[in-house]
């Protein structure tokens, strides 16, 4: 009989035994707070929301950007042996791009500038490179072994030199035509696809170089629009958008408009940027006394300047004479200080951030 009530109570111990286990192993007894959550199959993950930056609080107010401070366009023409009034030597070309570089200045193309598109690193200043005539000594081919190869000292071989030695100088300029296509006319095609290729752009000196005072809205189309249609046979693409003027004549207030707009033989041209010569910085492209159909520009020499050649310029900055633009790094923004908020002007600022401090 003990026999059997110890049987009976061992099959009772191992039953109780069991059912504790399976408790143990039933999801619906664990605890709230050491379930896992399960994401059901038809529930979308939650919507990450993107981090919205400002864009005025990374601008770098210690290094006192002003945006509407002067630009320089600098005024070129020959590269050769000996300095004249409107010829540098290939060693004051160096000696300006050096300091350029040294005292922070950036090259931008004159076509950026008239749109107000100014991506200079910030604490920087933008400078515009313009060469008038087409000269051959702007660029040259000289024999080498046998072969055509671009001559060292003029114009572009010495801005190159400056593109592979310093990346970070934005190397560009704007090389004004007329009939004289850098010399060689077998060169002609060569050399002005070359130039769009690399970075640099073309701009239009008229045909005769007459002064446009004295031209009727005929006679300036015809001047305009033959050397635009020379530059279309080389580079049918390519829109020449920028003029500069011959000994600096601007025509007759009523026929501006044939300046700016036009067209011959079946070709359109729009002008956006037109180039006096010489003797004052421009302003900044969001003034409000810019005046895109005559632009100032500083000659780049040292002999008979008045006061207002290159260097001249370089040194106010240098005295703080006078306000240089200095980019706040960002093109989508406009940073000004307070003392010259009157003088924005809004419609090339256009749907740009404006950063008054």
């Amino acid at each position: 009989m003990k026999k059997k009530y110890l049987i009976i109570a061992v099959f009772i111990l191992l039953l109780c035994v069991g059912c504790a286990k399976e408790q143990d192993n039933n999801p619906a007894d664990i605890r709230e707070d050491e379930q896992e959550v399960v994401q059901k199959p038809d529930e979308e993950p939650a919507e990450v929301q993107p981090e919205v930056n400002d864009p005025i609080s990374e601008i770098d107010l210690s290094l006192k950007p002003n945006e509407l401070g002067e630009i320089m366009i600098i005024m070129y023409h020959g590269i050769g042996e000996e300095e004249s009034d409107w010829q540098r030597t290939p060693e004051n070309l160096r000696k300006d791009l050096q300091y350029m570089y040294d005292n922070k200045y950036r090259m931008i193309s004159l076509n950026d500038y008239a749109k107000g598109e100014i991506k200079t690193e910030a604490g920087f200043t933008p400078i515009i490179l313009t060469f008038d005539d087409g000269r051959q000594n702007n660029f040259n081919l000289i024999e080498e072994n046998g072969e055509m190869v671009l001559d060292t000292d003029c114009a572009i071989g010495i801005l190159e030199e400056f593109k592979n030695k310093y990346p970070d100088f934005n190397v560009t300029a704007s090389f004004f035509l007329g009939t004289n296509l850098f010399g060689r006319k077998e060169y002609a095609e060569k050399k002005l696809n070359w130039l769009i290729d690399n970075g640099y752009d073309l701009g239009n000196h008229t045909y005769s170089h007459n002064e446009m005072a004295e031209l009727n809205p005929d006679e300036i189309q015809i001047e305009i629009g033959s050397v635009n249609n020379i530059i279309k046979q080389y580079l049918p693409d390519y829109a020449v958008e920028t003029l500069s003027l011959p000994l600096g004549s601007n025509p007759k207030d009523e026929f501006i408009e044939s300046m700016l707009e036009g067209e011959y033989d079946g070709n359109k041209y729009n002008t956006i940027a037109v180039l006096d010569v010489g003797w004052r910085p421009a302003y900044s492209p969001f003034d409000i006394l810019t005046n895109f159909n005559s632009l100032y520009r500083v000659t780049a020499s040292e002999i008979n300047v008045d006061n207002c050649g290159i260097y001249d310029y370089f040194k106010q900055y240098d005295e703080n004479k006078r306000e240089r633009f200095i980019s706040d790094g960002n093109p989508d923004v406009v940073t000004i200080p307070k003392r010259h908020n009157e003088y924005l002007n809004m419609d090339i600022v256009g749907d740009r951030i404006v950063n008054v401090y």
